[in-house]
């Protein structure tokens, strides 16, 4: 039914530190982006949406056209397949479009902003590598006998599962990896962390085939009671959660450093749990509660009451930290220099002993570009469109992400401004005639920006 969405610090479960109303049932989380606190998920249509941590708000993020295959990997870029195969690409700033040859049956975004299409599976399946918003393919590759079943990629590795066992390719280049012969048809695969093991699932078989990344075989093998037919690893690369394939309400944990089997823990399956939560323990579903148990022992550690109600999600992010108070001291700037970039703030002093903050340390840490009314706007401002790419509250930090970002040779200024009597550095460039010119320097800078009329 959806709700309200509410953020705890763990393991104080019992206090709200943030909340948004107006969420939808969530179907799945995709991605997490820490730097600009947004968490993208699918809701229980399967359509993207965004829970904005900063602005306490959840945000569609859904084109008129339904999706298929949505997918993340940072939680700003979220990507799907429209209807007739094409790449339809969501971010904050804008959407990007692409029809690939044949039409896509799966994208993989990669942490360098590329993606890797595949085309439709069969006797052939092709596999085209992009990097958005640029239409070119820049590699493109074929694999032969690729099947409907487990996928997943490890690292730098993209793994399929053909009627032998694994073939993959480099995500870099799209090369091919030698054929990993698995025996049995692979129910389900995962990857550790680090990417140098791939755990497959083997079809009504009680066994679990590790396959080594670097040798290309697989190297051993971990016996289960019976088949399993889902594997989850923990973020930490400690343990393995093995789902068994006749429907028990339990799960298996695995450790992945003896490769053996610890014991099982009762649980139902869902999308979200059981999972891996913080402090080293295992948050299972026991309805009507959610109970957490030492990942070693097994032993229940603490109990969630009413808690199978709620779509559990877990991340690191330090945006809920207390707000420094040397955030609000005031700071001084060069007076010619405000006045060239159009500012009229009076020099104020400000105690050189007191070091500015970290930009992680203060809450938030970027805001979106602040727009004064009409009336505050200097009528000697030049109309047209500005690129916004950080409002921070450290003005070295603001230098310092203005001097990293080069857009063919021009970089971007700071900008200070006053609201609600906090002093906000802005990085930005502009005006530009035209939102469409603004908009191109922002996608050209490869970061996340914003667009907004300078004035209006």
């Amino acid at each position: 039914m959806g709700g309200t969405a509410r953020a705890y610090l763990f393991a104080r479960l019992d206090s709200v530190v943030w909340a948004a109303a107006g969420s939808p049932a969530v179907g799945r989380v995709l991605a997490f982006d820490p730097d600009a606190g947004l968490i993208a998920f699918t809701d229980d249509k399967g359509q993207p949406r965004r829970v904005d941590l900063r602005m306490g708000e959840v945000r569609s993020a859904a084109p008129k056209a339904k999706l298929a295959g949505v997918s993340s990997v940072d939680g700003n870029e979220i990507y799907g397949i429209a209807p007739g195969g094409g790449i339809t690409r969501l971010t904050p700033s804008g959407d990007w479009t692409f029809k690939p040859p044949q039409p896509a049956q799966a994208v993989y975004p990669q942490p360098d902003g590329a993606i890797i299409i595949v085309g439709p599976l069969g006797t052939s399946t092709r596999l085209w590598l992009m990097r958005p918003p640029d239409d070119g393919i820049l590699d493109s590759a074929s694999l032969s006998g690729v099947t409907r079943g487990a996928r997943t990629q490890a690292g730098d590795r993209l793994y399929f599962t053909s009627r032998a066992g694994l073939v993959g390719v480099r995500t870099r280049d799209l090369s091919p990896l030698k054929e990993i012969r698995v025996r049995g048809e692979a129910e389900a695969m995962a990857p550790t962390p680090s990417g140098d093991r791939v755990y497959v699932a083997l079809h009504e078989s009680p066994r679990i085939a590790v396959a080594d990344r670097y040798s290309e075989s697989v190297t051993g093998t971990i016996d289960l009671p019976a088949a399993a037919t889902e594997l989850r690893v923990d973020p930490l690369g400690q343990l393995i959660l093995a789902k068994p394939a006749n429907g028990a309400d339990s799960a298996w944990v695995i450790a992945i450093g003896t490769g053996r089997l610890i014991g099982s823990v009762a649980t139902d399956w869902t999308t979200d749990l059981p999972a891996f939560a913080p402090s080293s323990t295992i948050a299972t579903l026991r309805k009507p509660d959610v109970v957490f148990v030492n990942g070693s022992t097994l032993n229940p550690v603490r109990t969630v009451a009413g808690g199978a109600k709620d779509y559990w999600y877990f991340f690191y992010w330090n945006g809920f930290r207390p707000r420094s108070a040397g955030v609000d001291q005031p700071v001084t700037f060069d007076s010619q220099a405000a006045t060239s970039h159009g500012d009229s703030v009076p020099a104020q002093q400000i105690d050189s002993s007191r070091p500015s903050p970290p930009l992680r340390d203060a809450y938030p840490t970027m805001l979106p570009p602040f727009v004064p009314p009409p009336t505050a706007l200097p009528q000697r401002r030049a109309a047209g469109f500005l690129v916004s790419f950080a409002a921070v509250l450290n003005e070295q930090r603001a230098q310092e992400i203005a001097a990293s970002i080069d857009i063919g040779g021009a970089h971007p200024r700071v900008v200070p401004t006053q609201t609600g009597g906090t002093a906000i550095y802005r990085v930005v460039l502009g005006p530009y005639a035209t939102r469409d010119e603004a908009d191109r320097v922002g996608r050209d800078s490869k970061r996340q920006y914003w667009v907004y009329e300078a004035g209006s």
